[in-house]
């Protein structure tokens, strides 16, 4: 019989807000950096403006969401993120790029999002 195992599961909050339901939450770092080809093959690389993206779900509870995702975005400002896993976490400044909200039949109401920030090592 195998053994029980715990499993991590991500965190999320928007400038210090906690949000209570995520469905999903994906973090990709992208370094940005561009492949230097040669006639002879791969010759290293040039570096490149790293981003971080931040995108998920989060379901919306009966009496509202705990972060304004449309008006963040539409707003256009500066919003702090982290993600924490482990014993680090991931923390940037950046701004909404994407904001929706959907439900599909017997299924929660859900905001969707995408966040585009700083490429910087967890902390």
């Amino acid at each position: 019989m195998p053994a029980l195992e715990d499993h991590l599961r991500l965190k999320l909050l928007f400038d210090g807000v906690f949000q209570v339901k995520p469905s999903t939450i994906k973090v990709s770092l992208d370094s940005g950096a561009q492949e230097v080809d040669t006639l002879e093959g791969l010759a290293g690389k040039t570096p490149g403006s790293g981003k971080c993206k931040i995108t998920g779900t989060c379901a919306v509870p009966i009496g509202g969401p705990e972060f304004d995702f449309f008006t963040a975005c539409v707003e256009g400002g500066y919003h702090q993120a982290q993600v924490p896993f482990g014993v680090k976490s991931y923390i940037g400044n950046g701004w909404f790029q994407s904001a929706e909200i959907g439900q599909s039949v017997n299924q929660s109401t859900e905001f969707s999002f995408e966040w585009t920030g700083e490429f910087s090592k967890p902390k």
